[in-house]
């Protein structure tokens, strides 16, 4: 067992009860789901992480390589797909349980491509300041190409666009659009299901909405937008979503006004009436509430 990524998992799991903790690396019923001709996203167990499969000609490009433990189980899952190579991986951040099969698909042959921020997280150790930190990773793991904007792939037929989108959910967050398919892969930007968290190394709530109101004028009605986590989504859940976070951003920053703490923002139950729609993964309504709190607090003035 790999100890380096326990200490970052206090953080992705704090104060969660144990029965609503995300099941193990690899465990699971499959939900595998074909998105597109060639384009799959592939994930198992209950709010499992969603992989990222293109397929064809050129070979298999994959969006995010799972937690390092989850490997064998992603690589038995490709090959129901595709016996193809591995030519790309498109690392969507730096959290470890979405570049955990770097080192794996690298030494295989694969290329490795990030936002630059991910490079330079994953070169060194993560502190967390809630508690907790994440390992630095080996040289073998690290995105070969980077990018600081935009990149743009040309890649089984189809034209693949990937974009930074800054300070939200980290500072490293890269999102995958495949304009012939017409298919977004939006990483942990959203959730299908459950409130997406906030890591205060680099993300914000205000960063978070931004990237929301930049992205979805480029969207048609009849996109298919996969989730870091969740089943496969619109155009309309990313707008419901933004609503949510807009409106949670406002009421808590009345309630900091009124000179009121953390605990007594939570106690008002600012999300109560989004919970039944949003409130259904591992993060609990009152931790995404303090985690709002927290985020506004260390931007205020």
């Amino acid at each position: 067992m790999k100890t380096g990524f326990i200490s970052i998992a206090l953080f992705l799991t704090a104060a969660i009860p144990a029965a609503a903790q995300r099941p193990p690396p690899g465990t699971g019923e499959d939900h595998t789901q074909l998105v597109a001709p060639g384009i799959y996203s592939v994930n198992w167990g209950d709010m499992g992480l969603n992989v990222g499969v293109f397929t064809g000609s050129d070979g298999v490009l994959l969006i995010d390589a799972q937690d390092e433990p989850a490997v064998p189980r992603l690589k038995t899952e490709l090959a129901k797909i595709s016996t193809a190579p591995v030519r790309f991986v498109i690392d969507s951040h730096w959290h470890f349980d979405h570049v955990g099969g770097n080192a794996t698909f690298a030494k295989e042959g694969a290329v490795v491509i990030a936002q630059t921020n991910t490079r330079t997280r994953m070169m060194s150790e993560q502190v967390n300041p809630l508690g907790g930190k994440q390992r630095a990773f080996p040289a073998g793991a690290w995105p070969q190409i980077t990018f600081d904007d935009s990149l743009s792939l040309h890649f089984n037929g189809d034209d693949i666009t990937v974009t930074h989108v800054p300070n939200a959910h980290t500072d490293g967050d890269a999102i995958v659009l495949f304009r012939k398919a017409d298919v977004l892969f939006a990483a942990d930007l959203f959730n299908s299901g459950d409130y997406t968290r906030i890591d205060p190394r680099g993300g914000s709530i205000d960063g978070m909405i931004a990237a929301y109101r930049a992205l979805l004028p480029m969207l048609d009605d009849k996109v298919r937008v996969v989730p870091g986590r969740g089943r496969v989504a619109g155009k309309k859940h990313l707008e419901e979503y933004l609503n949510v976070m807009i409106a949670l951003r406002d009421r808590v920053t009345t309630m900091m006004q009124a000179g009121l703490t953390v605990e007594q923002v939570v106690a008002a139950k600012p999300s109560a009436d989004f919970d039944p729609r949003w409130g259904n993964g591992p993060i609990r309504p009152d931790q995404y509430v303090e985690e709002v709190y927290a985020d506004l607090k260390s931007h205020k003035n």
